[in-house]
């Protein structure tokens, strides 16, 4: 950490005594959150460090900023500084990221989901010594040192793979993520606030503070999961931002973790499979996620009284659910407190592999 307190010693010259103090300490913070963020994504301590340290800009930059906050009323200093280095931290980007802004949309054929801006999407591959070619709906996308170096994205002809909004088009998200993962090419998302897509050389940073489209970024680590798709139960529904109420859990949550609770909904559903045969079943499972502080984390649910069982296993969450997977065999139609919802806590690691997630212990976890 020589390196962050030299940057700290930097950065709040000029100031003394309890403004210094006041003022090293929040800086001391978002580097700390920041550096957690890295260390989630899988860096090490010191390229952690050295990342968080080169998007904060010249330490000077940031003393002449530090300056300026402590000139304003008092009240309105922490708002300031917060301010200061939000800015510092979205326009000091280092030139190996590129920004990507990202929406969350809706088309008549793929519902609402997430969106980036195709023509930011192409410079930053092309940036990462990759390429994207191609119309927006109709576009192949190549990833530095993919084991497949071309990779058509709209596979399936979706008609909502592109949105266009205010002249500007955006590529579906899902389309994407399918593409890059069927080229072989490792991928892993790194962060919460403006998160980073690291796709085997290239870095993609998305400019969007909007919860739903991370969310869906990280459910499409984990939603693919055979463990979690079998008769009768498919991956459906998401709470829309500003419907679900929170429900609060505390524990050994690692602040800057992300964290998935997993319940499932029982009401009848029908579509078709892969090979185009006709499915149904009773049980659709639905993911809320969140970033946690420190020893806590909250999801958006939408009914807070729901009951629920927590369970430590996917095995065992299966077992819970196999009675419900059809409405001739589930024992209610929907949950009481005798037979309470089976519900999974996961930790997610940004990976999209294997290692997506771990379940958190249902006995470490408590209601407050």
């Amino acid at each position: 950490m020589k390196q962050t307190e030299r940057y700290l010693r930097t950065a709040t010259q000029g100031l003394w005594g309890r403004a210094r103090r006041e003022l090293r300490t929040e800086l001391q913070g978002h580097i700390n959150e920041r550096m957690a963020e890295f260390r989630l994504g899988g860096l090490s301590s010191e390229d952690a460090e050295r990342q968080t340290l080169r998007e904060l800009g010249t330490p000077v930059r940031v003393s002449g900023g530090m300056l300026g906050v402590h000139t304003v009323p008092a009240l309105g200093k922490a708002g300031a500084l917060s301010l200061l280095l939000a800015t510092t931290l979205l326009t000091a980007l280092p030139q190996g990221l590129a920004q990507v802004k990202s929406i969350y949309g809706s088309s008549p054929n793929t519902g609402e989901t997430s969106y980036l801006d195709f023509e930011q999407l192409k410079a930053a591959i092309e940036k990462a010594g990759g390429e994207l070619s191609g119309k927006p709906d109709n576009a192949v996308v190549t990833v530095p040192g993919a084991p497949r170096a071309h990779y058509p994205l709209n596979t399936m002809n979706w008609l909502g793979a592109a949105l266009v909004r205010e002249n500007k088009t955006y590529l579906n998200t899902d389309l994407l993520i399918g593409g890059i993962l069927s080229s072989g090419a490792d991928l892993r998302i790194l962060g919460w606030k403006n998160p980073t897509l690291r796709a085997g050389k290239a870095n993609i940073q998305l400019e969007t503070d909007d919860q739903r489209v991370v969310s869906d970024l990280y459910t499409n680590t984990f939603d693919g999961d055979t463990a979690f798709r079998g008769d009768g139960i498919s991956w459906g529904f998401a709470l829309k931002e500003g419907t679900g109420k929170a429900l609060g859990f505390t524990g050994q949550f690692k602040k800057g973790g992300v964290y998935a609770l997993v319940l499932p909904k029982l009401t009848y559903w029908t579509s078709l499979g892969s090979s185009n045969s006709p499915q149904d079943g009773y049980v659709i499972l639905g993911s809320s996620i969140n970033q946690a502080q420190t020893g806590s984390v909250a999801f958006q649910v939408s009914d807070v009284k729901q009951p629920f069982k927590l369970y430590s296993s996917v095995r065992d969450f299966q077992a819970a659910l196999d009675p419900y997977r059809t409405i001739a065999t589930a024992p209610v139609a929907s949950w009481d407190a005798t037979h309470p919802a089976p519900a999974l806590i996961l930790e997610l690691s940004g990976h999209f592999g294997p290692d997506a997630y771990s379940v958190v212990p249902a006995q470490s976890v408590r209601r407050p």
